[in-house]
């Protein structure tokens, strides 16, 4: 991602700046005054004083002006996505390519607070979940500038980093030029995933014995015999050596093969809290517990999906609708729709890189019940499915949900969150205790390396600007 700021003007001026102008302009009016003083009267001093000062203006509007000119910013990350406490590089670029030098330049990038750097101090703003890395630069005529830094994902979910503001102007500090590049770039950070046994579960059959839930599958690849054709085979399954060695039409058998599912149901209605409206520990462990599960799952051979009642961050997707009124809202239902936590029960091969991306995404959204998604998804479910609830809290209407789905052939285990021990016990459904805030925080506590950080790194190289 490359930003050109030459050949146009900032996007936006500050206040300084406009004034910087009638400041210089009232400058060259008292240096040729100065100077014109000292001619009649033959007197050096006030002459060298006025040559002196209608040059430092000179410079002064000459540096204004073209300090952003030709000048490239590029923002790099060398990842887009990472594991939860996982460490990728920032690089910064300033390359000016013009042969007036810069004796400062100065830049501002906004990046997203949960962004942990190593061995780099952030200024804190206003705004809560933002902070801004501040560089300064004195890069020379054609000369390129990159400094590099190392960020730790210390969050899930997608961090903003942008917009960029750039600061320049002369060397004598009277004025300066202002631009912002609206330069978004975002970083994914996965969930934090850990081994089941970490949440108190069994390592084996944590949700009871293994069920058939599809019937018995045959699998092409796997040929552990033949048999008499039988009318109704297909050309396909005809064993071709089999038959001319018996002088008989011979079918291929194939190993049967047995399909189980695993269906997750994340509650994210969690205990509010007096301060941050929900308690975001307990947010963040029941989505640490449905990638872990799923991370499982996945690996012992299920088919998983996965349903919540929330929606994906996706700060990227912008809504486009012609006209306004009914359009921007049928827009706005259909981006809503886009967005739901919905990933449909399969066994390939991307279905963990998309679970895990979509649980990187999630947030607190309050729009619909579980006991109503659990209704709406039920006709949907495979048979005899797993069904694994996360949840921080039980009603007797969601009780009586979980009862309709056993009375349909499903295993139901829950996963409870929560400081306190589950409020109820339900006959006939496995239910698992999972902790708290003080469970999050060992987890987290966990992830960390022990490591120290790396200091940043400058690298200057001097010759023809790249384009």
């Amino acid at each position: 991602m490359r930003n050109f700021l030459a050949n146009r003007q900032a996007q936006r001026e500050g206040t300084e700046t406009s004034n910087s102008i009638h400041i210089s302009r009232r400058l060259y009016v008292l240096g040729a005054l100065i100077t014109l003083v000292g001619i009649p009267f033959r007197q050096p001093l006030f002459i060298i004083s006025g040559l002196l000062m209608l040059l430092a203006v000179t410079i002064t509007a000459v540096w204004s002006h073209y300090c952003l000119q030709d000048l490239r910013y590029r923002r790099q990350l060398s990842e887009q996505r990472i594991l939860f406490g996982e460490t990728v590089t920032l690089s910064i670029s300033v390359e000016n390519a013009k042969l007036l030098p810069l004796p400062w330049l100065e830049t501002e990038d906004t990046i997203a607070r949960d962004l942990e750097f190593e061995g780099q101090e952030l200024r804190h703003t206003l705004v809560s979940n933002q902070m801004v890395l501040e560089c300064l630069f004195s890069p020379r005529w054609y000369e390129r500038v990159t400094r590099q830094y190392v960020m730790r994902g210390a969050a899930r979910g997608v961090h903003v980093l942008g917009p960029t503001r750039l600061r320049s102007g002369d060397i004598f500090g009277f004025t300066m030029r202002e631009t912002v590049l609206s330069n978004h770039q975002y970083l994914l950070v996965y969930p934090l995933t850990v081994p089941i046994t970490r949440f108190g579960l069994p390592a084996r059959h944590p949700f009871g014995d293994r069920r058939a839930p599809r019937r018995l599958l045959e699998d092409p690849s796997q040929v552990i015999g033949v048999r008499n054709y039988v009318y109704g085979d297909s050309l396909r399954r005809v064993n071709w050596k089999a038959t001319a060695r018996t002088q008989k039409m011979q079918s291929k058998v194939y190993d049967a093969t047995t399909t189980y599912t695993l269906v997750i149901f994340l509650n994210t209605t969690t205990r509010f809290d007096s301060h941050y409206g929900i308690h975001p520990e307990l947010y963040e462990l029941a989505v640490c517990s449905a990638a872990s599960i799923a991370d499982w799952a996945i690996d012992e051979g299920y088919a998983v999906g996965l349903h919540a009642n929330s929606i994906m961050f996706r700060p990227d997707e912008t809504i486009e609708a012609d006209g306004q009124g009914v359009a921007i809202q049928d827009a706005m239902q259909a981006q809503l729709q886009r967005r739901r936590v919905h990933v449909p029960v399969s066994r390939h091969v991307q279905q963990r890189e998309q679970i895990m991306e979509v649980l990187a995404r999630v947030q607190p959204y309050f729009g619909t019940s579980i006991e109503d998604l659990i209704q709406t998804e039920r006709p949907h479910l495979p048979n005899g499915a797993t069904i694994v609830l996360i949840t921080s809290n039980l009603s007797e209407v969601l009780v009586d949900t979980l009862a309709q789905l056993r009375q349909h052939g499903h295993t139901v285990a829950i996963l409870f969150i929560g400081d306190s021990p589950v409020p109820v016990r339900l006959a006939g459904i496995t239910v698992y205790h999972i902790g708290g805030e003080e469970t999050w925080k060992n987890l987290v506590a966990a992830a960390r390396p022990q490591t120290g950080h790396t200091p940043n790194a400058d690298q200057s190289e001097k010759g023809l600007a790249l384009s």
